[in-house]
């Protein structure tokens, strides 16, 4: 157990299903006037024992009685800052501090026996700034304490020499994990995933007829998907976020409108040939869509001073002008919840030198009164708002002209994204590496194609002249 116990195994349940898809689609199509019809559909797919990963190395905090200690630890900090022992968590026999058996097999290689013995709790781990930082009783971290794995600090299970420490110690190396050799992931790979979409769809169709085509439908959609945070809790159905998880409302157009001046149209037709190549073979088509945004979740984070239906209300695209910079959401919200994930474990407060936030803000799920052992246990898993609208025209202007009987020039003026309107890209992440974004809330990207090629997301206007023989 001294060495670095980084591999991983991947097995295939033997009784491997292939994933399959129910799809159902129910529509009712009728003719409005002979040339125009309408459609409405309804649309569900469920797509069923989609394979899904499991980690039988699930971190266990509570049967081995790690959780009941970390609490402990953060007592003893406390306890320790005002007694005047300085920002260590040990057991210093100060009134208020216990005994950590645990932590002094991972730190010490020490036995439990000698766990009420304070000359024993030596070294530099006690007043480590990291494992402080994961004692904040604003943001209490118990499982980055057993298993962190990155930065210079990783947490008990995660470093070699500590894992030997506990061995000497007479602590089974599986105290944490089942398979303690596999830190990589003791995967099983099975069936267990499912999704579900349920859609109703209205199309309206028109047909050219006296210059005119269109064609418009409009789509409800709910995109669902499994979810499981642990092996302690049944997976569950969530709403689906991100780039994946659909859109509820979709208004999508197009047309094609010849305009009725000149010869063979219902207006003017009997002008002269001169007059007609003015007046005549004129167009306007164009491409319309407008949505609501992406589903995006917040993740599992307490909302205080507001609801979820608060927070939808103020999650729009604001300008400050003054600074240049676009948020998705008002300035209180983001400098409090800046404030609310800047946590200290040996501040007064709870709070860095940012102070302590007020009003309304996100904050960490955990407490001193409340520490989840499974995602949701302290605070929902999700909170889920719908992005800004989506909004684009694409239209163009187009003219023909008849030279000859044979020859003909067509230019056309197109305006893609003609209302110019830039669709910001809103941001819900907090938080990245344990620490807060000092961004938090503010929109760095558009819509554009993705090589940035093509569209840069802005008005582009492109003329284009042909001809034709």
């Amino acid at each position: 157990m001294a060495g670095v116990a980084t591999n991983s195994v991947n097995i295939f349940d033997p009784n491997l299903q292939v994933p399959y898809s129910e799809s159902w689609t129910v529509g009712i199509q009728r003719a409005i006037t002979r040339n125009t019809a309408v459609e409405v559909r309804y649309v569900g797919t469920h797509n069923l024992q989609t394979w899904t990963t499991f980690d039988f190395n699930e971190a266990n905090i509570v049967e081995n009685g790690f959780l009941d200690e970390f609490k402990k630890a953060m007592n003893n900090l406390q306890a320790n800052m005002a007694a005047g022992r300085g920002t260590t968590f040990a057991y210093t026999g100060a009134a208020g501090t216990s005994p950590l058996p645990i932590f002094l097999a991972y730190f010490n290689g020490q036995p439990a026996a000698q766990a009420g013995d304070a000359a024993r709790y030596s070294g530099t781990n006690w007043t480590n700034s990291t494992f402080l930082g994961y004692l904040a009783r604003t943001n209490p971290q118990p499982y980055l304490f057993a298993s962190a794995s990155t930065g210079s600090n990783p947490g008990l299970y995660s470093d070699a020499t500590r894992r030997a420490n506990a061995l000497t110690a007479g602590l089974p190396a599986n105290l944490f994990v089942v398979n303690p050799d596999l830190l990589g992931g003791a995967n099983l790979t099975g069936n267990g995933g499912y999704t579900r979409y349920d859609g109703l769809q209205v199309e309206l169709r028109r047909r050219m007829s006296h210059g005119f085509l269109m064609q418009s439908s409009y789509t409800l959609g709910n995109k669902l998907t499994s979810s499981r945070y642990s092996f302690r809790a049944p997976r569950e159905l969530v709403q689906s976020t991100g780039t994946g998880g659909g859109i509820r409302h979709a208004l999508k157009t197009n047309w094609v409108y010849e305009l009725p001046f000149g010869h063979d149209r219902r207006f003017a037709s009997g002008v002269s040939t001169a007059l007609d190549r003015l007046i005549g073979g004129w167009e306007f088509d164009g491409t319309g869509r407008i949505q609501s945004g992406e589903m995006l979740s917040f993740g599992n984070v307490r909302l205080v001073g507001m609801t979820d239906s608060e927070l939808q209300d103020v999650f729009s695209i604001r300008k400050d002008d003054q600074n240049r910079i676009v948020y998705n959401l008002p300035q209180d919200i983001v400098d409090n919840t800046i404030k609310a994930f800047s946590t200290s474990a040996t501040s007064t407060t709870g709070y860095s030198s940012l102070g302590a936030p007020t009003g309304r803000y996100f904050a960490p799920p955990n407490t001193a009164d409340c520490i989840q052992v499974v995602t949701g246990d302290c605070a929902p898993t999700n909170h889920v708002v719908t992005g800004p609208l989506f909004v684009r025209f694409d239209l163009s202007a187009v003219k023909r002209i008849a030279i000859t009987q044979r020859v003909r020039v067509e230019l056309r003026g197109e305006f893609l994204n003609a209302f110019n309107n830039v669709n910001f890209i809103p941001v819900v992440t907090i938080q990245s590496n344990n620490s807060p974004l000092q961004n938090f809330g503010q929109v760095t990207s558009a819509y554009r194609d993705q090589a940035n090629t093509q569209d840069p997301g802005g008005r582009l206007v492109q003329l284009v002249s042909r001809i034709s023989w």
